[in-house]
């Protein structure tokens, strides 16, 4: 999307309109040979509308104000029904408003329309815009000699890096950096900005395309490792039967010395869904930072690297940029740098985007926008002292557009010339940025070429030697991520007593809050007398409470959670003449554990990944996010393919994050009934995680202090209820949360009689089955609820099957054939009962049909549908099969 080199276009649309009105109020105060322009446009453009006014000071704040009032004024619009009255415009921008720069239109040309420039008119914070316009109209510092030497021993060390490995690993993929040499300098530049203002940790993304030459040459890569895995040594641990991960995206963990301070850097490892791993940077500076207390936005940089193609093809980018300020997931600004290449794989700019930047996802949250050309290594540094300024100065994002190439194809074993050819040949005939930089500063006499010469060759060297060691290279075991975890079966049982003082806590109102008049009837809901039965919403909230009394902190986000999507929490006591908020589970007791609680963007993708992330740092924090329901989760099935379910498996990664997915057919339609529960069981293995389908209260309790107290750091994927929130029969005494009392992994109805029929199921069917079969008064016939179903419980389903040898088995669930749980279940549970010695071990199915619909529409298709299951489940003869798909 090339521009012509019109002074004009360098100077923005937006300056020379402010120029030209500045004109049209004082002629007298614009430069002559301006002056000669505007006066040719204004006789080809009359009736401009604008009035004249008298020159002098006085026309100038006016053309300001004016200026301020087209570009400002949609802030203070009065465009909301519900505002009683305007907004003061002109007294707010008076005061907002900066004056402009005493720069000459050419100086602001020389400056705009350079080798770095800026965006600002889409800044709507008046200070923000007034500090990027001051800094960056104030003109870089003059560089100094050995600050030339490091950049040109960065853009050197790039340089080599990447033809040797290209001499080395010919036919390997790496996706080198080649043409975008000047990221090294540039990350360099921002970690000494930072770790000279007092940050003390970076959280590092960044895409595959560099990420090798980045982990050598700026954060330090033990080079022998690196060069060892990438001839094909495992990552993790020698022996290890983990699959391991391709070495451009793994992570890195490590500690440098950047001007005489420490500084601890934490790469993320990232698969090749770019931009995915984005909200885990957010994710995990927050959670360093609340570690750091008060003081956290300053000591925490979050950095994430991009491709120009993925900004603007990426969903993920947008919904990350505006987590970034909100109070629950900022972060006080993240620095991201987009290495433009002006190329997809084989796609160009006219085909990938119709705006006129790559950036242009960044101007909806009032980020500073640079744009800088890579070929000049000291614009780019300057870029990085800008970017980094900013965000630490106004606590907001700056992203960095370094606008380079590629010279190689997608990978270094594809052919570009395919579809670029003429681009290429370009390339082919472009001196790399270490050349020229190096002539530069030969030309300057700044180094010699016997200087730029040695420099090349020392890094030769070390990567020569480090090649040479990589064939003996065996990484230490003794640590290593990946390795087996300690099982630990901890007490999850409480106090009734306990419990109760925790209830009637929570059934407080605050002193002096005007609640809501139905409040009270809530709040009393809470109250666990002694002989009294605990229904779903307290039991978590006890879960919580008790967690929090034992210095457990817990976290917990998704849409609406406050109150609950089902209205069923109300954590949040609101006040209906002030509308503050009241946590009660932040006022249980003196030096308690913090209850964290926010609503989030209408987001999955975004905010389950800043979850997930969150977790890897805080495994102290029991972290929960929630799905409205459970199939929305779909929307973040990226972050739950590469991350939740396949982390420590690709690189050793561990995280607790638990997934509240409500599920349940309940006829509300396709998008509001299934969590996909055969989805996470299709990905279930080796202990990856837990996949749970609880029903009673009891149990959830139970499970969510085993998952904080337990030990065993994976993640708990549960199917939480809808219908069994408010069901009368769906409820716990309080002896089952005592201590001695355990989650659950099999519950068994009760039995009447010698059993004949065994019926086996997960979920909310369980009820409807007992309540039939309590209407039948039937002897014989048991219903067994599967709670856990990964990793599976056979010790305790055989334990139990061998009680009734004679009995014959079905499966009834409410999710069609194709889904829920049935197809994993059965080759499991026929094993587990045939060994068990059962007569009769194969299952029998009930439930609905196959269908490429999860569910139906209509109500009354779905109770007949539901009606049919139960009745047929619990026929003494053997079930037929449904025909018609709910």
């Amino acid at each position: 999307m090339g521009h012509g080199s019109s002074p004009l276009v360098a100077m923005g649309a937006s300056s020379l309109e402010a120029l030209q009105q500045q004109f049209r109020l004082d002629p007298a105060s614009v430069d002559p040979g301006w002056r000669v322009l505007f006066e040719v446009l204004e006789d080809l453009e009359p009736g401009s509308g604008l009035e004249a006014r008298a020159p002098g000071e006085g026309g100038a704040v006016a053309a300001r104000l004016a200026e301020a009032i087209r570009a400002r004024g949609h802030l203070h619009a009065w465009v909301c029904p519900l505002v009683q009255e305007r907004s003061p415009m002109l007294s707010r921008l008076k005061a907002s408003e900066p004056p402009a720069q005493p720069l000459s239109p050419e100086a602001l040309e020389r400056l705009y329309g350079g080798t770095l420039t800026v965006e600002t008119a889409h800044i709507d914070a008046a200070e923000a815009r007034a500090w990027l316009l001051r800094e960056f109209e104030a003109g870089a510092r003059e560089a100094g000699p050995e600050e030339k030497r490091a950049i040109l021993g960065g853009l050197i060390a790039a340089d080599e890096f990447e033809r040797f490995l290209g001499v080395k690993y010919p036919t390997k993929k790496r996706f080198g950096a080649e043409g975008a040499e000047a990221v090294v300098p540039l990350l360099r530049r921002i970690l000494e900005a930072a770790a000279a203002s007092g940050v003390t940790h970076v959280v590092v993304g960044t895409m595959h395309r560099g990420r090798l030459s980045l982990m050598a040459n700026v954060l330090g890569k033990d080079l022998t490792r690196m060069l060892a895995e990438i001839k094909g040594m495992h990552p993790l641990s020698p022996g290890s039967d983990r699959a391991g991960d391709v070495p451009y995206h793994l992570g890195l963990e490590t500690s440098l010395e950047v001007g005489g301070r420490r500084l601890s850097v934490t790469l993320l490892a990232n698969p090749s869904h770019l931009e995915a791993v984005d909200p885990l940077v957010l994710g995990r500076a927050r959670a360093l930072q609340e570690l750091e207390g008060d003081e956290g936005r300053a000591k925490v940089l979050p950095v994430i690297l991009h491709t120009d193609a993925a900004v603007i093809g990426q969903g993920i980018v947008p919904e990350t940029l505006q987590l970034g300020g909100t109070e629950g997931f900022g972060t006080g600004g993240t620095v991201h740098v987009v290495i433009n290449n002006r190329i997809g794989f084989t796609t160009e700019e006219r085909d990938a985007r119709t705006s006129t930047h790559c950036t242009g996802a960044w101007k909806a949250i009032d980020s500073a926008i640079l744009h800088v050309n890579a070929d000049d290594p000291l614009a780019v540094c300057r870029a990085a002292e800008l970017a980094f300024g900013y965000r630490h100065a106004q606590g907001r994002d700056a992203v960095i557009d370094l606008v380079c190439y590629r010279r190689n194809g997608h990978n270094e074993i594809d052919e570009p010339t395919f579809t670029q050819p003429l681009l290429y040949q370009r390339i082919a005939d472009k001196e790399p940025v270490a050349s020229s930089f190096a002539g530069r500063l030969v030309a300057e006499g700044i180094m010699t070429e016997e200087e730029v010469a040695a420099e090349r060759g020392r890094n030769r060297d070390r990567l020569q030697a480090a090649y040479e060691q990589a064939s003996e290279y065996r990484p230490n075991a003794a640590g290593v991520a990946g390795e087996a975890q300690p099982s630990i079966a901890p007490e999850t049982g409480v106090s009734p007593d306990l419990l109760r003082s925790i209830a009637a806590r929570l059934a407080e109102g605050p002193a002096g809050m005007a609640l809501h008049p139905r409040m009270g009837r809530i709040l009393k809901q809470r109250l666990v007398a002694e002989e009294g039965q605990v229904g779903w919403p307290i039991a978590e909230a006890l879960a919580f409470g008790s967690l929090l009394m034992e210095g457990v902190p817990i976290r917990l986000s998704g849409q609406d959670v406050v109150r609950g999507a089902f209205s069923h929490r109300h954590f949040g006591l609101f006040d209906t003449g002030t509308g503050a908020m009241h946590l009660g589970l932040n006022g249980l007791a003196e030096g308690q554990a913090r209850f964290s609680v926010h609503n989030s963007p209408l987001s999955e993708y975004a905010v389950l990944g800043f979850e997930y992330g969150y977790s890897l740092a805080r495994p102290d924090v029991l972290t929960l996010w929630e799905a409205q329901f459970g199939d929305f989760a779909n929307g973040a099935q990226i972050v739950i393919d590469q991350f939740v379910m396949s982390a420590e498996e690709k690189w050793g990664d561990r995280s607790g994050l638990v997934m509240l997915l409500p599920h349940g057919l309940e006829g509300q339609g396709p998008e509001h009934s299934s969590a996909r529960p055969e989805r996470y069981l299709q990905m279930a293995a080796k202990g990856n995680a837990r996949i749970v389908n609880p029903s009673t209260p009891a149990n959830y309790f139970h499970l969510l202090r085993e998952q904080a107290l337990g030990g065993v750091r994976r993640p708990l994927i549960v199917m939480s209820p809808k219908k069994l929130l408010r069901l009368p029969a769906a409820v716990s005494p309080l002896e089952d949360f005592a201590p001695g009392r355990r989650f659950l992994p099999v519950i068994a109805g009760a039995v009447r009689g010698d059993v004949r029929l065994v019926l086996i199921c997960s979920g909310k069917i369980a009820y409807e089955l007992e309540e039939e079969l309590s209407q039948r008064q039937e002897a014989g016939t048991v219903v067994v609820r599967l709670e856990q179903l990964y990793p599976f419980p056979e010790e305790v389903l055989a334990e139990m099957a061998r009680r009734w040898p004679d009995a014959r088995c079905r499966w009834v669930q409410e999710e069609p054939e194709n889904m829920g749980p049935w197809n994993w279940v059965r080759p499991r549970l026929e094993a587990v009962l045939a060994g068990a010695g059962l007569g009769s071990p194969q299952l029998a199915y009930v439930g609905r049909p196959e269908s490429p619909s999860p569910a139906g529409s209509f109500h009354g298709d779905h109770d007949a549908d539901q009606r049919s299951i139960v009745e047929r489940a619990c026929a003494a003869e053997p079930p037929a099969r449904a025909t018609r798909a709910a």
